[in-house]
């Protein structure tokens, strides 16, 4: 059968191709693409894949996954993505609010998470250095609160451990004082 690359739509619809690198890469909107080197316009990180067994097509601007379409008619799938695809490239004010769009509804979010992620793990870091400094920094109440992981560093756990759960974690989008 030979090996594939996958775009997938933004409702889950996997659209596989061998046109690309054909090295089992994954694709989800807003990601960014390798080059296509049979273009119409030559070796450009602008161009559309149409899959005909899949009756979709995706669309790539500036190396960058930005939209699928899906229709039955084959020739309307190929006339409405070349359509879609020449309106991006002549209206850069219509590509902008698609990234736009891409930004707010993907990496925002991502960013997040990643930014909580970041949080927890510099804050288990400054507990383990002051745990290292001064193994009795959990006296009083108060230092309880502020020291979350000492008491875990106390009974054995390690840091590897608490930083791999700090990585693990489920965070939400949300922002929260508490994260």
């Amino acid at each position: 059968m030979g090996m594939f690359d996958s775009f997938y739509t933004n409702e889950g619809k996997e659209i596989q191709t061998k046109k690309l690198n054909s090295v089992l890469d994954n694709y989800y909107i807003g990601d960014t693409t390798p080059n296509y080197e049979l273009n119409f316009e030559g070796a450009t990180g602008n161009y559309y894949l149409i899959e005909e067994y899949a009756n979709a097509s995706v669309i790539i601007i500036n190396n960058i996954f930005v939209d699928t379409l899906i229709d039955e008619d084959h020739e309307k799938l190929k006339a409405d993505t070349d359509a879609i695809f020449k309106s991006y490239l002549a209206n850069p004010m219509l590509l902008s609010l698609k990234l736009s769009s891409i930004i707010k509804e993907k990496l925002n979010p991502q960013r997040t998470v990643l930014s909580k992620k970041l949080n927890a793990i510099e804050g288990i870091l400054r507990e383990y250095k002051t745990y290292q400094n001064d193994s009795n920094c959990l006296e009083g109440d108060f230092a309880r609160l502020c020291y979350r992981h000492v008491e875990k560093f106390k009974q054995g756990e390690s840091l590897d451990s608490l930083l791999t759960e700090a990585i693990n974690s489920e965070y939400t989008t949300e922002s929260s004082l508490f994260d």
